[in-house]
């Protein structure tokens, strides 16, 4: 099966802390979507940095649910886990990118 394209527009690296998830091993991203995904589910995101005008193909799986109505107002969404042999670099340049904030936590999660 093919995985599912989803979309995630990132407009800076605030956007990029808020949406990066480092307690899921190998790195990964909070994804607000409608769609109707279940565990495991293989996903393919077309991340837009647009501060680093840059776009790339993340492929990953689904390792979290968000549901619609859930507390706080969280949005609906889901957590992707990086894949693919490439996933090394992938989690390195999403680090790169939020640098020491890591060591923070995000200012506005929606997660």
């Amino acid at each position: 099966m093919n995985p599912i394209g989803l979309p995630l527009r990132l407009n800076d690296k605030n956007d990029v802390h808020n949406h990066y998830l480092p307690m899921i091993k190998g790195g990964g991203l909070f994804v607000p979507t409608s769609h109707r995904l279940d565990f495991n589910m293989s996903v393919l995101v077309d991340v837009e940095l647009v501060s680093e005008k840059q776009r790339a193909k993340v492929p990953g799986r689904v390792v979290w649910l968000t549901p619609e109505g859930a507390q706080r107002g969280l949005p609906r969404g889901v957590g992707i886990q990086f894949t693919s042999e490439h996933q090394g670099r992938i989690q390195q340049f999403f680090e790169g990118l939020i640098g020491d904030a890591l060591l923070q936590p995000p200012p506005r999660p929606p997660y």
